[in-house]
């Protein structure tokens, strides 16, 4: 019985990581995507649209584009223009609203897989 034990307490717990602008794009090639404090947010998802979301925050703009996900650091984004502007979202953390040009977008952090 003392055997059995050990061997059911032996399992290796594995810990996911964020995922990067490389696996966002690999899961989809044209993903709207870019990259903040070390996370990789995205948009056009539908239950996010469907949200009622304020602005809340200035934290800062898109200063980088790039189309190889290596080329990604926070500030980048792949299809967003330098100088787009991302607010927090009063209502959710997880949520930036960003805008540019009279447009405005909501974006996802894409959390651990």
């Amino acid at each position: 019985m003392f055997s059995i034990f050990l061997v059911g307490c032996n399992e290796t717990v594995t810990a996911s990581k964020k995922p990067d602008a490389a696996e966002a794009l690999r899961l989809d090639n044209h993903a709207d995507i870019f990259q903040w404090e070390g996370n990789i947010l995205q948009t056009n998802i539908e239950w996010i649209d469907k949200l009622e979301l304020n602005e809340n925050k200035y934290i800062g703009g898109i200063e980088f584009n790039a189309t190889k996900a290596e080329d990604f650091k926070n500030g980048t984004a792949n299809l967003l223009p330098i100088g787009a502007k991302i607010y927090s979202a009063k209502e959710r953390d997880d949520i930036f609203i960003v805008k540019f040009d009279n447009v405005v977008k909501r974006y996802l952090i894409l959390s651990e897989g």
